[in-house]
């Protein structure tokens, strides 16, 4: 079995600005008669930066990907952007 996917990591408040890491796991296993071999990576692949005006996603090069891409990819991206979204407007409040 070979699993790949890209998830959301937990987002890390830095000042005005949240940080929402990006990381591709990747889940090995191989099972023969008895015997079994498991294995597992996680990646850094991205980093979506919320500030006080603006959103934007980086790839580990620091350069700009396309965030709405980004949301219908990464599971649980939606989610922490929105709430990180809604931390800053009540932050301001």
């Amino acid at each position: 079995m070979n699993l790949k996917k890209l998830e959301a990591d937990d987002p890390l408040k830095v000042g005005d600005t949240t940080l929402i890491p990006v990381a591709e796991v990747r889940l090995f296993s191989n099972v023969r008669g008895e015997k079994a071999a498991f294995a597992g990576r996680k990646r850094a692949t991205a980093v979506v930066v919320i500030g006080p005006s603006s959103a934007v996603a980086l790839n580990v090069e620091g350069e700009v990907v396309s965030l709405p891409e980004l949301l219908n990819e990464v599971s649980g991206l939606k989610e922490r952007v929105a709430e990180a979204q809604r931390s800053e407007v009540q932050g301001k409040g």
